[in-house]
């Protein structure tokens, strides 16, 4: 603990004694009195009256008191925390860097409150202290170590912009909380605009630290889903784009939709939105293949979630090779290429085909037939043979329906009824090492794969267990099995990536993992990659108008005050008002002289 004044020109406050003192003296000068005789003076023996000598009486006391307790307070002394030796204030700010943070306020945007708020903590640290910057967006990023360099701290606080991402703040507090449990003497602050119900860490934890949440606004609008219908091996023309338009306020909306393909204006919408309603624009006839792009006129909020991107493509018609003896098969795939125009469709009979001969298709189709070597194009096995090494299988089923799917694989794209395909007999296929099943069956006896789906020495191959005849319902395996020929024609790394940012997705490049921290059209290692923010929890912004919640308990070397200063010259004011109570009395009584 230490004291010190905040005002030390106040101390020439000090030569008021001297002018009290002066007065005291000047008053005890020889005064005339008059008296009615001089006899009993006269044994009085004669001595000289001192102005000099200073005798001070209880009213002087009084007037000197409180002239000390005014001047006192006008220096405005203060007590300060003396931090133990070797030991300074460590400040850790967590400041959430997510997409919603982008949202704008009436002064400003939440990252910019945030930001300065952040800057403000720094600034109040003293000589030594030492500051640590966490930003937290999808993931938790180490903004600046511990450091004592205040300077470097600001310049990274301006540097730093919010991600267009969702918001994980669960592992930052982790963090900070270990950095707390290491050092106690750690102050945390948390800047977000997450309720602390949502921050992912217990009530009871998160009061070890002062946890802000900022932001009031509900106005957004945003585009919270995109959906392409490209139908296999079909121009773009024929494309339809369904988009979804959700309002995140209180109040009815109405904004513009735009769409654009390639740069060139396609269409324009007027939408109108209910409170918190969903709407759905479907887009048909696009001008042309290549990037989509479509985008919200709205003026509310949140801008970083009014655009989505996509991509149309050319598609080139069926070219297909079936390899088969069935003469149902053969005329079950020629009347698939018939339904395409420009498509392309041969049939061999497995006895005639020479497997290591180099087919003059972009797609060959192999029913219960399995060659031991690659092939040099990509395949589909249909029912493939027991005892083969590419695509095993362990028994023929009967009775099966498929049960599950992976969605969200290109090959079984905008495919939504396979839930109702039963199948007359299907091959149990296993799951080889160059593949993942993305369409299970089943049977009284258990799950099996149905669809098998990979790539194998640079060529794709899927592994299918029954032929499109083998369903009471021809078209929904028929479906399936044009969209399996379309994922095989496209060359890998040749198709668009769709990716939402902040999602970690496999990426067969540098980097093997793929995270898109931006929305719009970006290149990595050559590809397209089409990152969107579709998050429900970034673009519904409103908040109930923050509040602060100071940490239950604070590190003992840290005080609320900026610097762990305390003014104390109020209490001399406090006590100044009780001398005068005094003085007065002392005064009053002077003045009535000897009862």
């Amino acid at each position: 603990m230490s004291f010190g004044v905040l005002n030390p020109a106040g101390a020439l406050a000090f030569t008021a004694l001297a002018v009290l003192i002066a007065l005291y003296l000047r008053g005890r000068r020889r005064r005339v009195v008059p008296v009615a005789t001089l006899f009993l003076w006269q044994r009085v023996p004669a001595q000289a009256l001192d102005p000099e000598r200073f005798r001070p009486d209880l009213l002087f006391l009084a007037q000197l008191a409180l002239l000390l307790a005014l001047i006192g307070g006008y220096l405005r002394p203060y007590l300060e925390d003396v931090m133990p030796a070797g030991e300074g204030v460590r400040l850790l700010i967590v400041l959430d860097a997510s997409a919603s943070m982008q949202a704008r306020e009436d002064v400003g945007t939440r990252f910019d409150v945030a930001r300065g708020r952040a800057r403000a903590l720094v600034a109040q640290l003293l000589t030594g202290d030492e500051v640590m910057l966490v930003a937290a967006a999808d993931r938790t990023h180490v903004v600046l170590r511990w450091t004592a360099d205040h300077a470097r701290a600001l310049d990274r606080l301006e540097a730093l912009e919010p991600l267009d991402t969702p918001t994980d703040l669960a592992p930052a507090l982790e963090l900070a909380l270990g950095e707390v449990r290491a050092r106690p003497a750690t102050r945390v602050v948390v800047l977000t605009d997450l309720p602390r119900e949502a921050s992912g860490v217990g009530l009871e934890r998160l009061g070890a630290v002062d946890y802000v949440q900022i932001g009031r606004t509900d106005d957004n609008v945003a585009i919270a889903g995109l959906e392409l219908d490209e139908p296999p091996f079909h121009p773009a023309s024929d494309a339809t784009v369904t988009v979804v338009v959700r309002s995140y306020g209180r109040a009815a909306r109405r904004v513009v939709l735009e769409a654009t393909v390639g740069g060139a204006p396609w269409t324009r919408r007027d939408v109108v939105l209910a409170p918190r309603g969903t709407e759905q624009v479907l887009l048909t006839h696009p001008p042309g293949a290549g990037e989509l792009t479509v985008a919200l006129v709205a003026d509310d909020a949140l801008p970083v979630d009014d655009r989505a991107v996509g991509w149309l493509a050319d598609r080139e018609p069926l070219d297909v090779l079936v390899v088969t003896g069935s003469p149902a098969v053969a005329a079950s795939f020629g009347a698939l290429g018939m339904t395409i125009g420009g498509s392309r469709v041969r049939t061999v009979e497995p006895a005639v085909w020479d497997a290591g001969r180099e087919a003059d298709a972009r797609v060959v189709v192999l029913d219960g037939v399995a060659p031991s070597a690659p092939l040099p194009v990509p395949a589909l096995y249909v029912a493939p043979p027991a005892g083969n090494d590419t695509c095993p299988t362990e028994r023929i089923a009967e009775g099966a329906a498929v049960i599950d799917w992976e969605a969200d694989h290109p090959a079984l794209r905008g495919l939504g009824a396979l839930e109702a395909l039963t199948l007359t007999g299907t091959a149990e296929l296993g799951t080889p090492a160059w593949g993942t099943a993305i369409v299970l069956a089943a049977t009284e006896r258990g799950a099996f794969p149905f669809l098998v789906a990979g790539e194998r020495d640079g060529h794709r191959i899927a592994c299918l267990g029954a032929a499109p005849l083998a369903s009471a319902d021809d078209l929904p395996l028929l479906l399936l099995t044009l969209g399996t020929l379309a994922w095989l024609e496209e060359r890998p790394g040749d198709a668009p990536l769709p990716v939402q940012t902040g999602v970690a997705v496999p990426f067969a490049g540098d980097p093997p993992v793929l995270v898109a921290e931006r929305i719009g059209i970006q290149r990595v290692g050559g590809r397209i990659v089409l990152a969107n923010l579709f998050d429900d929890r970034e673009s519904d912004i409103g908040r109930s108008g923050g509040g602060e919640w100071p940490a239950r308990a604070r590190p003992p070397a840290i005080t609320t005050v900026p610097g762990g200063r305390r003014e104390i010259g109020w209490w001399l004011y406090v006590a100044a008002a009780g001398l005068l109570v005094v003085e007065w009395g002392v005064w009053a009584r002077r003045a009535r002289g000897p009862a």
